[in-house]
């Protein structure tokens, strides 16, 4: 799958691919309607859940900093 061949090239790859995905959101955000920002934005949650998960890093964890803020 998709997901497996990120993980497998490891984390650098995982945050490259997240980066691209965050310029296309920010692209997205101010040229495009509102169904390609939401778009974009379901493929940028997508590609940090996969380099969370390639650094074994779990969202609950993440979400607790954010709770704690």
């Amino acid at each position: 799958s998709y997901t497996r061949q990120l993980l497998d090239a490891g984390p650098a790859r995982c945050a490259k691919k997240f980066g691209e995905e965050a310029v296309e959101t920010v692209i997205a955000a101010v040229h495009q309607d509102d169904a390609a920002l939401k778009a974009e934005a379901a493929d940028l949650l997508y590609h940090l859940l996969v380099l969370l998960e390639s650094r074994n890093l779990r969202l609950a964890d993440v979400l607790a900093i954010l709770d704690g803020r």
